[in-house]
């Protein structure tokens, strides 16, 4: 996803249980044969949050 004007993006990680099983997704695809970008964007998303906001207001 691209940021553009009036689309804010938070990225914070997670506690870190989540931050092991998301690396362990992450090697799901060395170790099987599924597909790695697919492993790489769950991966990502299980150990980071991430949250998007549309504003109304241009923050200044």
């Amino acid at each position: 996803m691209l940021s553009r004007p009036g689309l804010a993006l938070y990225l914070a990680p997670r506690e870190l249980p989540f931050v092991l099983i998301g690396g362990a997704i992450g090697f799901l695809g060395v170790w099987s044969p599924a597909p790695m970008a697919a492993a790489a964007v769950t991966a990502f998303l299980v150990a980071f949050q991430v949250k998007a906001e549309i504003l109304t207001q241009p923050r200044s």
